[in-house]
This record gives structure tokens, C-alpha cells and sequence, in this order.
């Protein structure tokens, strides 16, 4: 059955072709781009801020150029403290393993420090510690080859790259490591992933040649071919190659498409093999149910699909293509948490249809003005968009709906101005990181104390993924702080206890730090925006006082608006104050022009 889309007509006012230097203007500063793909779309100046320093601070060091060190025995000596404590990993006892290696490693015990320690970072990831693990792993790759474990430890930094949140600046250890290091064969289980890891660390860096070059060594069979191929169409589209950027994300959606094809097939094999086995008695194994990781994989690969589609419209929307621009962005459904940019960014594709195709200007309004009441539906309430009230207003201008324009401005200058005035005022009582970091919990647990509206802003502001990792990162160490206060005294007692305890203590505090200092770039980028846009409302309102006197009397009959046109999947509604979840997207505002042909 075919599913019927509601396309839902407002009646209001407005509408008719009109250009000039407004929206040259208006458009100039429109926030389009590529803040939804975690980058923007010129490297160098404008590549935001650097990732925070790793506690002890500085860049990382390059990799030493030290002859490598022999490969290490795959036995411990047999009865040595070494072989002791591997016997305990392997019999699953990590606790008394950690113990053990820590001892070695340290020299409390004799033993072969530098194969303790890689075992120690082995036995405190298999207790789910982490950071901890991390710090001594990170130590072994310092050393670089000259250690008989730094090959093997590259795999480890894989796996905790799955474990922690980006803010742990895992991809930063991995980036030591040469792209050829990933030729041995002793990696061929997890090269895949490793190309993966590998690339996104020069993209991350900036050297998008070298990030591009791995990042296209991962085949489609793998995975991380998915996320590779949307890092591939992000890199090629800050190197500004369309046409492979474009190829990448077609990638992104073509092979999302197949594997949700093959899922679906799956199920239904799986469905029917187990109808077909329900009456008998022998039956020797369940059927396997989905476990959340393999859920969360295909969340996470569908939202790559959201993205990659976003990435195609932008593209599209750059180059002046804006009806090919919105086919994409209407391929990211509203339970995405994409949905609302591409609404916001579908609104100003409509708006500039008008300088390629100006005889069908009043569908084009009609459709942004529809956007914008997307935009400002009851489902949306913890997200903001002010520069949908920039569309509203230059659309009413330039249909001579001066009124209308001027009522849009209004509603900007009633919140915004004062918002940001109160939100420099947090930067100023916060001046240290983490006292700002206190603050920005409060914010998001909404305990601020602020001025309902302006917490809502600055929650909306930090509540985006970069900040979003930083967060993670702090929630993940104080599992551990806890997770530690649980262990046995023994632990916490010994030599190990003492070397969690400071490497957490250490890592939290660098880590509230850094996300405090990111918080910070959000708060002043969302000041910067509302202030920009602040000016460019100035500049509306006085074309618009401008131009009002010079309308005088309205004209007695305006034009029709421009009956909407819809396929065979729509329907038309008349908009009875009611939103529907169904039509979202779909509103279309009945409007005529006041100006004069």
C-alpha cells in the first residue's frame, strides 16, 4: 500500500518574485555548511579548534626512529613471576593478574619488566579500566618500536578506541603508528579497522591526502566501510573534489541500503526457520535473538546514511543545484536527529529556487515558509533555530509583506539580544575551565538558575556532539573512580590501586578541563552567531521601514498564490491549527504578493 503524505496548506499572506541586494546579503552569512559532518568545509584557519592537550601536555611526539626491538617469546619463562601472573589472566582471575604484572613492571619482583607491562594494560582492560589501560598502553607506543610489545599493542588501541568516547584522544596514541606499520601481518585480522582508525587520525589532523588514502583501503565488506566512506566524501569535500565526495557518500547509501536489505532478509529466513522448527521436541539450540550491539550498529549505520545524505545535499546546494539538493535532504526521515538541519537547510534551497527559476517563485516561498513552520512544531521544543526567523523575514520582504517582515523581526529582537547578553555574562563569572564545567552541568541537568529561555540557548548550544564526546570522556572516568572504589581492598591496596587511582585522578581533572574549554568555544560560537545575525536583523529592518513608507496604501486585490503542486503520494489537508507528525516537512503556506508587477 502506498503511503499518502499530507501536504498541508497555512493561508496566510505574501508572495511573489522579487531580488536585489538583501538576498545577496541574507544568504551571504546563511548557516548552511558542514556543521553536521563535525567539519567545516575550508581546512587551515577555519578547521575550529584543536583537540585539547593529553594530560602532561604538548603535541604527541613523533615516532622514534630506534631499530625495532626482536619479537617477543609467545611464552612467559615457566615459573617466573611473568608466566604467574598470564596463568591468572588466562584462568580469567584479572584482578590478581593486574596485582602481579604490576609488581614485575614496577620492579617490587623480578621478572621481564617490559612483557609485564603489556600484559598489565591487557588485564586492566579486561576489568574495564579503561583510561587505565589506555595510560599504559600510551606508554608503550611512547617508546615506539624499540619496545618488544609496541607492535602487538596496536590492536589493543583498537579495541579501546571502541571502548572510550573520542574525548579520550585514543586516535592520537594510533596516530604514532606509520601507515605502513599496518602492513605486518600480524595485523591482518583487524587491518580493516586499523585503515579506519588510521585515516580518521589524519583527517582529524588535517593531512586529508594521507587521511583519503586510508580511508579508501577499507573494503566494502568491512564494517568501517560505511563510516570510512562518509569520512571519505567529508575529507574530499574540504579538499573540494565533488566528484569523489559525491562517490563516497553514494557508497554511504547504497551499501546502508544493502545491508538493511539483507537484515530484513535474515529476519525473514530466520522467522520462517523457526516456524518451521517450533513443533520439535529434540530442538538442540535456540535461535540467537539480536543482542544492543548488533542494534546499535545498524542505529549507528543508518545514522551514517542521515549524514551521508546531508553531505550529497550540501554539496548540491553549493554548486546552485538546490532541486537535487532537496531530494537528498528529504531522504533523512523525522526520527532522525539530523531532521531538523535538513528542514532548516531545505528552507533556504526553496528560497534560492527563486534565482534560477523566478516564474515559480510563489511555490518556492510558499514551501519555505512551510519549512520554517516545521521548524517551529510543538515536537521540536528543545531545539532552536533562529535563523528561520532570518527566512521569514526576507521572504515577507521581498513579497512586500513589509508587516509581516517586520512582525518576524520582532520575534527575533524579543529573545535573542538579550540572550546573548546573558550568555557572555556565564563566560565572565566562569572565567577558569572548570568552574565553566560546573556550570555547564548544571545547564544540562537544567539546575542553572538561569533565565529559562537563555538556559534553553545555551543547553541547545552545548548540547551538540563535539561537546557531546568531551561529556562522555568525564562520565566514563568517574565509572572508573567508582568502579575502583568497589574493587577488593587487596587492589586498592596494592601498588596497581595506587596507579589507578593517580592516573584517574589525573585523567578526570585534565578531562573536566578540556570540556570546559570546549564548552566555552560552543557558548562564544553561539554568541557570535545571535550577534551576527543580530546585525543582519538591523539591516532588515531598516530596508523593510524603508520600503514601507515607500508602499503607501496596499493594493485593493493581490495575485493568487501558486496552487501547490504534489504527486500521487500526497494529499492536500487545510491546516486547522492541528500539527501531525506525517506532515511535517510537508506545509505549504497560501500566500499572495503586495508588490507591484
Amino acid at each position: 500500500m502506498t503511503t499518502r503524505w499530507r501536504t498541508t496548506l497555512l493561508s496566510l499572506s505574501g508572495l511573489a518574485p522579487s531580488r536585489g541586494r538583501l538576498l545577496r546579503r541574507a544568504l551571504a552569512t546563511s548557516a548552511i555548511g558542514l556543521a553536521l559532518l563535525g567539519a567545516p568545509v575550508n581546512a587551515g584557519a577555519d578547521a575550529g579548534p584543536p583537540p585539547p592537550p593529553a594530560p602532561g601536555g604538548g603535541a604527541p611526539p613523533p615516532p622514534p626512529t630506534a631499530a625495532p626491538a626482536p619479537p617477543p617469546a609467545p611464552n612467559a619463562v615457566a615459573g617466573s613471576p611473568n608466566a604467574q601472573g598470564e596463568a591468572q589472566y588466562k584462568g580469567e582471575d584479572y584482578e590478581a593478574a593486574a596485582i602481579q604484572f604490576f609488581k614485575v613492571y614496577a620492579g617490587e619482583i623480578p621478572g621481564d619488566q617490559p612483557r609485564a607491562q603489556f600484559w598489565l594494560g591487557k588485564a586492566l582492560y579486561k576489568l574495564k579500566f579503561y583510561s587505565a589501560s589506555l595510560s599504559i598502553f600510551d606508554e608503550i607506543v611512547q617508546q615506539g618500536p624499540s619496545h618488544p610489545f609496541h607492535k602487538l599493542t596496536l590492536p589493543w588501541l583498537a579495541s579501546l578506541a571502541r571502548e572510550l568516547p573520542e574525548g579520550a584522544l585514543v586516535l592520537q596514541k594510533i596516530g604514532r603508528y606509520k601507515p605502513t606499520d599496518l602492513e605486518d601481518e600480524a595485523f591482518d585480522d583487524v587491518r580493516d579497522e586499523l585503515y579506519y582508525l588510521l585515516g580518521r587520525f589524519y583527517y582529524d589532523k588535517g593531512d586529508l591526502p594521507q587521511g583519503i588514502a586510508l580511508l579508501d583501503q577499507v573494503p566494502n565488506n568491512s564494517e568501517y566501510y560505511i563510516p570510512a566512506q562518509f569520512f571519505l566524501g567529508v575529507a574530499h569535500t574540504r579538499n573540494f573534489a565533488g566528484e569523489p565526495a559525491v562517490a563516497a557518500f553514494k557508497n554511504v547509501l547504497r551499501r546502508s541500503i544493502e545491508l538493511r536489505e539483507a537484515a530484513e532478509k535474515k529476519r525473514k529466513n530466520a522467522k520462517k526457520k523457526k516456524k518451521k522448527s517450533a513443533s520439535s521436541k529434540n530442538k538442540k539450540r535456540r535461535a540467537k535473538t539480536k543482542t544492543q550491539t548488533e542494534l546499535s550498529f545498524e542505529d549507528e549505520m543508518r545514522q551514517y546514511e542521515h549524514m551521508a545524505a546531508f553531505g550529497l545535499a550540501n554539496i548540491f546546494y553549493m554548486v546552485g543545484k538546490f532541486e537535487v539538493a532537496i531530494k537528498y535532504l528529504d531522504k533523512i526521515p523525522v526520527e532522525s536527529p539530523y531532521y531538523l538541519r535538513a528542514i532548516h537547510m531545505a528552507g533556504w534551497a526553496e528560497f534560492r529556487r527563486v534565482e534560477v527559476d523566478d516564474k515559480n517563485a510563489n511555490q518556492y516561498y510558499q514551501r519555505a515558509l512551510g519549512y520554517v513552520h516545521t521548524l517551529n512544531a510543538p515536537f521540536f521544543d528543545e531545539y532552536l533555530y533562529p535563523d528561520g526567523i532570518k527566512i521569514k523575514a526576507v521572504t515577507y520582504y521581498f513579497n512586500c509583506r513589509y508587516d509581516s517582515a517586520k512582525r518576524a523581526v520582532d520575534e527575533f529582537n524579543r529573545k535573542y539580544p538579550k540572550a546573548m547578553e546573558d550568555l557572555q555574562k556565564i563566560l565572565e563569572q566562569a572565567p577558569e575551565d572548570f568552574k565553566l564545567f560546573e556550570m555547564v552541568r548544571k545547564i544540562l541537568d537544567e539546575d542553572s538558575g538561569l533565565d529559562p529561555f537563555v538556559e534553553k540557548v545555551a543547553r541547545i548550544s552545548l548540547s551538540d556532539k563535539s561537546l557531546g564526546k568531551y561529556l562522555a570522556y568525564v562520565e566514563e572516568l568517574e565509572r572508573e573512580q567508582q568502579q575502583l572504589q568497589d574493587m577488593s581492598n587487596q587492589f586498592k591496596g596494592a601498588g596497581i590501586g595506587e596507579r589507578v587511582t593517580e592516573d584517574l585522578d589525573l585523567a578526570l581533572s585534565a578531562a573536566r578541563e578540556a570540556t570546559g574549554a570546549e564548552a566555552r568555544t560552543r557558548l562564544t560560537g553561539e554568541i557570535k552567531e545571535i550577534k551576527d545575525l543580530n546585525k543582519e536583523m538591523i539591516k532588515v529592518e531598516y530596508e523593510i521601514l524603508e520600503k514601507r513608507k515607500q508602499q503607501g496604501a496596499l493594493e485593493a486585490n493581490p495575485g493568487k498564490p501558486q496552487r501547490a503542486k504534489i504527486d500521487q503520494e500526497h494529499e492536500i489537508y487545510n491546516y486547522n491549527g492541528e500539527y501531525w507528525q506525517d506532515e511535517l516537512g510537508y506545509y505549504r503556506y497560501k500566500v499572495t504578493s503586495l508588490c507591484k508587477e
